[in-house]
């Protein structure tokens, strides 16, 4: 599933670049975070989220990189409540704008969910994100 959106922000560039390019800063954002600790490249994720009646917790694999002055990559493999999630989310950062989209592949139970009810909750979970990270940014 592809997800797609900008999200318009009182702030510069360089702002938003400051909070993207601080993994753990940006890690607070992610759904029920309990944990985050960096391991070699990648950071380990530990949290708690749900879609529809299906809650438990997950554990994720994620790696930051920086494509070019404007571009970040966000890369995540995680399971938990029997289903597997990758996420690669492009963000791009302009002066008073993010610019973000997010293609994510689900198997297992939560594929099961159906794509209805699957897509929105995503999609809730993608815009809470990068609502939190507006947030942090302007803060």
């Amino acid at each position: 599933m592809k997800y797609e959106g900008s999200i318009e922000i009182n702030a510069t560039r360089d702002q938003i670049l400051k909070l993207l390019d601080n993994p753990e800063q940006v890690a607070q954002c992610f759904p029920g975070i309990k944990s985050f600790s960096k391991e070699g490249d990648e950071y380990k994720v530990i949290g708690v989220t749900g879609i529809g009646f299906i809650k438990g917790e997950y554990k994720a694999n994620v790696r930051f990189e920086k494509l070019d002055e404007n571009k970040r990559k966000i890369l995540a493999k995680g399971s938990g409540m029997n289903s597997n999630v990758d996420i690669e989310a492009l963000v791009e950062a302009l002066d008073g704008k993010i610019n973000y989209s997010a293609d994510v592949r689900v198997a297992g139970v939560l594929a099961s969910v159906g794509a209805r009810l699957m897509g929105s909750a995503i999609e809730k979970i993608v815009n809470d994100l990068f609502s939190c990270i507006k947030e942090k940014v302007i803060k």
